[in-house]
């Protein structure tokens, strides 16, 4: 006798057989419950007379109707079994009006299957090794959990993942073997490996390159015979895109060509564009109007030297910098560069006009990007002591480094990130002046929900000098704009002469921001900002606005309405900026 599930099934099927082909059905809709979400959706995708609604193929005969309908309850229960319920019910219903029907699967999903034992075994050296243990000790599904397929095969795909990326390349699965018992609604997983050895990492080939042979070679992280690790390849990738030769870098390791155990590497590489233009115009609250225009040649010559040439002409803050680039791979990663930077700025009616000569060392170290400099800069400038032009030369070591960390480039849901600068010249080598600087700024992003974020910003600064009147204005602290205290002019806050705003000895500002998004693209934040630049006494200056976020194909767009509330005489700001949060 056929199960009672089956019994609803065979009179249906017998009484739309008896009607015959003569008539054509409309199928109008195929309704599934006891099931949704996940499931709901892994069925569908399983049964034929719902794909064809899909395919807009809605007519039917009898005759196919009553196949379909046979095969939808097996259908269903292969879409639920990925799911762990092997023992589900069934029960389908046909529903007329007219010729048009509707197909209703009522579907009982019962308990699911559940693990009831776990064995993972790890045999050969990866046993010992803290990052497979990690792996396997998150393995999933656990004793009491469902057997749901997907959650089992990425574990267990992941495993063999990470045994690749450690060099494990003879690693085998020894023992696969689930048991599943449908009366008891148990399954039982056993899995065990056998890693085999460990390879290490070998030489590098470089090929496709446009550069002379060594000149990438001390970009490779390791040292011959070193344990393999794929993160080190990963390391290597990312300093070649950093260098910015090459449109297509494939790392490409080679275990079947391991002598002694080491891996060689081929690294194939396809270069990129040898110069690249830009020309566009600008505007910010902070510069005014402006046309941007560069030039840069990726290469000069196949030692992998770089030249580059900025013009940014604005009303209020102008430069334009020129900057001759010598990789310096060996040891930290980075570059010797050489250059002229000239730029005028406004400022309250104050114009400084200055050629700041450079010579810099960057690199790369424990997640820092740092910039050590060494800078001649001879300065114009005039409202700051008396009514005439004055002009100071300055001669100054520098060291910059910025820390920071996100899950994401341009919107984090959490970030930080820490900046730090120090600088100081002496006239016992050549400053007209001697100081010594501090600053430092600090940024923190933490997602409320889905929807909701938490901005939080400040930044500090302090100057030493005995003759601080002679500082020009470029060496000096403001506060103010669009990145500062919104509601206020761009560096619009500092000490006041009487006359002019001539900056300060020390700065101290600080920012909470909360951002809600309606849609994926676009939101809004509310912010009160803070700080002041001072000589002695701190007077806060604070702004409070509120302003539409964009998510734009090219970068975050921030457009806030502000206002400062120190001042009487400060009216209602707008701020544009254009870039990532951090």
């Amino acid at each position: 006798m056929p199960p009672a599930p089956v019994l609803p099934l065979l009179g249906l099927t017998f009484a739309l057989l008896s009607a015959g082909d003569a008539l054509a059905l409309e199928l109008k809709q195929v309704e599934l419950s006891g099931v949704d979400g996940q499931l709901a959706a892994n069925v569908r995708a399983r049964l034929s007379i719902d794909r064809l609604l899909a395919e807009q193929r809605a007519n039917v005969s009898e005759a196919r109707l009553s196949f379909l309908l046979q095969q939808a309850p097996g259908e269903v229960l292969l879409g639920l079994e990925p799911y762990g319920y092997y023992n589900a019910e069934v029960t389908p219903e046909v529903v007329r009006d007219g010729e048009r029907i509707t197909v209703r699967l009522a579907v009982k999903l019962g308990d699911p299957v559940r693990v009831r034992s776990l064995k993972l075994l790890m045999h050969g050296v990866a046993q010992d090794d803290a990052e497979v243990a990690a792996r396997i000790a998150s393995f999933r599904p656990l004793p009491g959990d469902p057997f749901h397929h997907a959650v089992y095969e990425g574990s267990k795909s992941a495993i063999a993942r990470v045994l690749a990326d450690r060099g494990y390349f003879d690693a085998e699965l020894e023992a696969h073997r689930v048991e599943v018992t449908r009366a008891e609604h148990a399954a039982d997983i056993h899995l065990a490996w056998d890693s085999g050895r460990r390879y290490s990492l070998g030489a590098v080939t470089f090929e496709g390159q446009q550069l002379r042979p060594g000149v990438l070679d001390p970009l490779v992280p390791w040292q011959l015979g070193e344990p393999f690790d794929r993160v080190r390849l990963l390391q290597l990738q990312k300093s070649l895109e950093d260098a910015d030769f090459f449109s297509a870098i494939s790392m490409l390791p080679e275990p079947d060509q391991a002598v002694d155990g080491q891996v060689p590497i081929k690294v194939l590489l396809v270069p990129g564009r040898r110069s690249v233009y830009n020309f566009g115009l600008r505007y910010g609250t902070d510069s005014g109007a402006g046309v941007v225009a560069g030039v840069e040649r990726r290469w000069v010559n196949d030692r992998g030297h770089k030249l580059a040439l900025d013009t940014n002409l604005a009303q209020y803050n102008s430069l334009v910098t020129a900057q001759y680039r010598v990789p310096a791979f060996g040891w930290l990663d980075g570059w010797y560069s050489y250059g002229a930077t000239v730029r005028e700025r406004v400022i309250d009616e104050v114009t400084s006009q200055y050629i700041d000569i450079f010579a810099t060392r960057s690199g790369r170290l424990r997640g820092w990007n740092l910039l050590a400099g060494l800078n001649f800069k001879r300065e114009r400038s005039d409202s700051l002591v008396s009514d005439e032009f004055s002009y100071v030369n300055l001669v100054y070591p520098s060291l910059w480094g910025q820390w920071r960390q996100a899950d994401d480039v341009n919107t984090p849901q959490r970030g930080r990130a820490l900046t730090m600068t120090v600088r100081g010249g002496s006239t016992a080598f050549g400053s007209d002046v001697s100081f010594l600087q501090l600053s430092v700024a600090a940024q923190y992003i933490r997602g409320l929900g889905s929807d909701n974020r938490l901005l939080l910003r400040s930044e500090l600064g302090a100057t030493s000098s005995d003759d601080f009147a002679q500082l020009p204005p470029s060496m000096r602290f403001f506060a103010g704009g669009d990145r500062s205290v919104r509601g206020y002019g761009y560096e619009e806050i500092g000490v006041d002469n009487g006359s002019n705003v001539v900056g300060g000895k020390y700065l101290a500002v600080a920012s909470v921001e909360f951002e809600h998004m309606f849609t994926p693209v676009w939101g809004a934040a509310a912010f009160v900002d803070a700080g002041d630049a001072f000589d002695q006494e701190i007077d806060i200056q604070y702004g409070i606005g509120a302003g539409l976020r964009w998510r734009s194909p090219v970068g975050p767009v921030r457009v806030d309405i502000a206002h400062g509330i120190g001042d009487a005489n400060q009216n209602v700001r707008l701020h544009i900026s254009i870039g990532p949060d951090l």
